[in-house]
């Protein structure tokens, strides 16, 4: 314990009050975290003021602010403006599951993907991935996207070795006690991340891709590189053409990864193979 004359020392007197005030703010933050959750509204929007002004650069007000907000179309407008403008914030994750939950019940359940796919994909360590991932695949096959619901159990899976997923189904299944058994996925299963259905005769490779956005995810000059690329992609059941083109008077052999019905969709694929196996993608249209 620090003597009760050395508080007269510049150093202390300049920091302790900030770090004193810095607790209690964090204290009385969560404080009003549990009224809002016990149902006590009016007491939280009377403090949310006084919170605002003490945390001005922390998602958690806006949320806290969200909680209490009684129509739900106007809570998840507060609940959208946390996942964007404070990506950062320990609130995030919550914000795009409750925005996934509300437009899921919704029966919106294209647009609750948006929101929900974003949890395992930019914050994988939070405590919410298995109720994102879950709702998310839910939401994916009540669309009749079974194919990309597929696509993504064996991404995620190989992601989330913890987690067990029913690859037959596309289902994420209820964690029980402890690690779950990491469940490999049939060595025989070669679903394309495309959202149309098409008729199982047909191959990845002889479908007609439908015009849509696709990754670029490779250019080579030499070709058996990048069919070297193509090979691991369709390995992890990517549906992936080669491209060759023109570029400064020499030929590039550029890796598309095609089947995908919307930029968002794209995004998050490309996303995922960037996080998960380091490759660099950009969107593109497809002619």
């Amino acid at each position: 314990m620090i003597p009760w004359k050395h508080w007269s020392k510049p150093g202390l007197i300049a920091s302790f009050p900030l770090w004193m005030l810095a607790m209690v703010w964090g204290q009385d933050l969560d404080r009003y975290f549990e009224l809002a959750y016990q149902g006590h509204r009016e007491e939280v929007a009377a403090a949310l003021p006084e919170l605002y002004r003490q945390h001005p650069n922390d998602g958690s007000v806006l949320y806290l602010e969200g909680l209490i907000t009684q129509e739900g179309d106007v809570a998840v407008e507060l609940f959208k403006r946390v996942a964007s403008l404070y990506p950062t914030s320990p609130r995030a994750p919550n914000a795009l599951l409750k925005v996934g939950e509300y437009l899921y019940s919704r029966g919106l359940y294209m647009q609750a993907a948006k929101y929900l796919g974003r949890i395992p994909m930019h914050y994988p360590r939070s405590d919410l991935v298995y109720e994102g991932i879950r709702l998310y695949l839910n939401a994916l096959l009540v669309s009749g996207s079974r194919d990309t619901a597929l696509f993504y159990a064996q991404v995620f899976a190989r992601k989330f070795p913890e987690l067990e997923f029913d690859l037959e189904s596309g289902r994420a299944t209820a964690p029980g006690k402890g690690a779950l058994k990491y469940r490999a996925e049939p060595a025989a299963e070669k679903v394309p991340p495309a959202v149309e259905s098409r008729p199982p005769t047909r191959t990845a490779a002889q479908a007609t891709p439908r015009k849509g956005p696709r990754l670029q995810v490779g250019a080579f000059s030499v070709r058996t590189n990048a069919e070297r690329q193509q090979a691991l992609l369709e390995s992890l059941n990517y549906r992936v053409k080669l491209v060759s083109t023109q570029q400064g008077g020499r030929t590039l052999h550029l890796v598309m990864v095609e089947g995908f019905t919307s930029r968002e969709d794209a995004e998050m694929a490309g996303e995922l193979l960037k996080d998960n196996y380091g490759i660099d993608y950009l969107v593109v249209s497809q002619d």
